[in-house]
């Protein structure tokens, strides 16, 4: 019963924060005047404004963080490396370089932006697999998953100087001016994808066995591992193509959550969306809010917190091991 009440808590405190994001801002409204405006179908300045700029960022906030979060605790068990996430591997990077080179190329691309990512995401993934397949060893596959990130990037950097030009596209990850177009895009891909990761948890699970022992048992390791890595991808090339690269939120993310409700993934999973949507619209509406009108990137407030935490996890990487 313990792991319910965690999961429930989870989900009021996602809910009290997105009432307060909603309420919080450079524009200051009253919950009453939302539930009045929507009831009465009164028009509304203040309210109009939020539904068109505030909520759409903040639905993007959740599902963004929500589905990093998973696609990070995926890519650590179908890999074994509890050090990895999308923004280390080559994933983001490559999502964000075909996305930018594409468009680049022929703007009108942009309608596809998220087929564009997933194919960039699945080939940064295929080329740390194909590196980093012989060896276990926890930081030879990080630092492979550096040098894939930082050719994207230098792609990205070469193909701007060359043709003189600077990116529309931010790398980083920005929330700002997101609109209902996003959250449809979002919509389509990460509730689904999350819940399909949710139904194949038991196979997630198998993963803390030897994959000798898995493939005496008649399981066909290397499908199970493509199929959950492949949602991974997805989930993160999707996301990469609305808010940019988001860095050590779904390295960090799955951490906390088995140290409050255990490793099995049929707990795991939700707890990593929920407390994933819950740090993700956390930075965003401190990043907005507290030295309004200057804005912080959410990704910036990542950065600063996440980097210390990521050392302790090298520190402590004999534990992994």
């Amino acid at each position: 019963m313990r792991k319910y009440y965690i999961l429930i808590f989870a989900t009021i405190i996602l809910l009290l924060l997105t009432i307060f994001s909603i309420v919080h801002g450079s524009i200051e409204v009253k919950i009453p005047d939302i539930i009045n405006s929507i009831i009465n179908n009164k028009q509304n300045k203040n309210v109009d404004l939020i539904y068109d700029l505030r909520l759409p960022r903040i639905i993007i906030s959740i599902l963004a963080g929500g589905g990093l979060a998973v696609s990070g605790l995926l890519l650590q068990t179908s890999l074994k490396n509890p050090l990895l996430d999308p923004s280390i591997i080559g994933v983001s990077s490559g999502a964000s370089a075909f996305l930018y080179l594409s468009i680049a190329i022929n703007p009108l691309l942009i309608s596809y932006k998220h087929v564009v990512s997933i194919l960039g995401g699945i080939v940064g993934y295929t080329l740390i697999y194909i590196f980093a397949r012989s060896t276990k060893n926890t930081v030879k596959i990080i630092l492979i998953g550096i040098a894939i990130s930082s050719f994207f990037t230098g792609l990205i950097s070469a193909f701007q100087f060359l043709t003189s030009t600077s990116s529309s596209l931010s790398s980083r990850a920005t929330l700002g001016m997101k609109s209902w177009e996003d959250v449809k895009l979002l919509l389509m891909f990460v509730p689904i994808l999350a819940i399909i990761s949710w139904i194949l948890s038991k196979y997630c699970n198998i993963f803390f066995l030897d994959d000798k022992i898995i493939s005496s048992l008649g399981v066909n390791i290397s499908l199970i591992r493509i199929i959950i890595s492949l949602l991974a991808v997805i989930i993160a090339s999707v996301i990469t193509s609305v808010v940019g690269t988001v860095t050590f939120l779904a390295l960090i993310i799955p951490h906390i959550a088995k140290i409050f409700i255990g490793k099995n993934h049929m707990y795991t999973i939700p707890l990593s969306f929920l407390l994933g949507s819950i740090i993700f619209l956390s930075f965003d509406t401190l990043g907005r809010t507290a030295f309004s009108p200057v804005e912080i990137s959410a990704d910036i407030i990542m950065l600063i917190i996440g980097a210390p935490i990521f050392l302790l996890l090298i520190r402590k990487g004999d534990k992994y091991e």
